[in-house]
């Protein structure tokens, strides 16, 4: 028999007058759960099992875009040292990290705990393999993993962060994939290898061997960016590598206009080329939710959390959520609700006032101190538990 978790509040739909969605309907909920799966939902009842005390029940969120090599979480405060390019930024890293008094290991357990503790149970992680570094940082990081079996589930990225061309990547590269690493990523292969085409030949030809999806960085504007992004299109259709692949920052996607900007938007959206936003108050945050309405898929992650790169950064994916709503003005009670996929990956389906959550599902969520989903992303509640296919792996204290 399963275990119950009891007394769940759940949104079975919205509530109107006219046009106008002023709150979320919800009711309360029994689960059941048996080997990571929800087995039965009932209208609360007298049950024995976790007690939920009517917190709102969402779905897990998920870390899209995180560096767990490089946060210097749990060391004294360190201002980031001056850099005046790309390439110096990621040849002073190496030494920096390097002569930290806290082991990778050590500072990646401490990025994993904290996000857990804000609901995520997913992390797609970029880890550098290039010549500089081998290997080392990828055994370290799988290490690390391996005490979280259970817990979480993870993609790793080989990450040739000093350029595929530029720094002859591509043997550790491969031998990362060899090792069973799930994506193969990139970094501006127009400015920094110099080489669009070589260098995007090279990762779709370890991609199609390995049958991996990419994830490669493009912080490139103007025609660097165009260039990379059509590059991009074109090698993805010829490779049939359609649906595995994201651009992550994307920011020359700001750049294309005209007739242009909506045959490459409907483009990637036939491709499945999805984009992984940091949502940067920077200035050169693409337009996302311009290619949310071209049916474009655009998922969110920290990325930076206190590294060589920036001081900046909480571990909390629904600050970035928060902040995108209000960047794009996401005000309205149904588009904040619709909002939370970004971070979830799961979009809310209420069927005849029914519950998102369906039997047969993963029983992997999240218990917020909120009345609606709209409200926790507005004000950003705290996660009060988080279960991991049926498994308890974090409670806020005195819960």
């Amino acid at each position: 028999m399963g275990e119950w978790i009891r007394n769940v509040r759940m949104e079975t739909g919205f509530e109107t007058e006219g046009d106008f969605v002023y709150g979320s309907r919800t009711e309360s909920f029994d689960i059941q759960v048996e080997n990571g799966k929800v087995i039965e939902i009932q209208s609360a009842g007298k049950r024995d099992g976790f007690n939920a005390y009517g917190n709102l029940l969402l779905p897990s969120l998920q870390e899209m875009h995180c560096h767990l090599d490089k946060s210097k979480l749990g060391v004294p405060w360190q201002p980031i040292t001056p850099a005046n390019s790309i390439v110096e930024r990621f040849t002073q890293e190496i030494k920096e990290l390097d002569q930290l008094d806290l082991s990778l290991q050590e500072r990646a357990r401490n990025l994993i705990d904290l996000e857990l503790a804000n609901g995520v149970t997913f992390f797609r992680s970029h880890i550098d393999v290039h010549p500089k570094v081998g290997q080392r940082y990828l055994e370290e990081v799988q290490d690390v993993l391996h005490h979280f079996k259970g817990k979480l589930d993870y993609e790793l990225v080989a990450f040739p962060q000093h350029g595929m061309l530029r720094s002859d990547a591509y043997g550790e590269v491969k031998q990362a994939l060899e090792a069973g690493v799930n994506l193969i990523g990139g970094v501006d292969p127009s400015s920094l290898d110099g080489d669009v085409e070589k260098s995007l030949s090279q990762t779709f030809e370890l991609a199609t061997a390995f049958q991996v999806p990419i994830d490669i960085h493009v912080h490139d504007r103007g025609e660097h960016g165009r260039e990379t992004v059509k590059t991009l299109l074109d090698y993805t259709k010829q490779s049939g590598w359609q649906g595995k692949v994201a651009i992550s920052h994307a920011f020359g996607l700001n750049d294309f206009v005209g007739e242009e900007r909506a045959e490459v938007f409907t483009e990637l959206a036939k491709t499945g080329i999805s984009v992984v936003s940091s949502v940067p108050i920077t200035g050169v945050i693409p337009p996302l939710e311009e290619l949310r309405s071209y049916g474009v898929q655009v998922r969110i992650g920290c990325d930076n959390v206190y590294d060589s790169w920036s001081p900046f950064g909480t571990g909390k994916v629904t600050e970035k959520l928060n902040r995108y709503a209000e960047m794009f003005r996401l005000t309205k009670h149904d588009t904040l609700t619709n909002a939370l996929e970004l971070i979830t990956g799961q979009p809310l389906l209420y069927e005849e006032g029914l519950p998102w959550l369906k039997e047969g599902m993963d029983a992997s969520f999240i218990l917020v101190d909120s009345s609606s989903t709209a409200e926790f992303v507005a004000r950003q509640n705290d996660v009060m538990a988080s279960f991991f296919k049926g498994k308890l792996v974090y409670q806020k204290e005195g819960v």
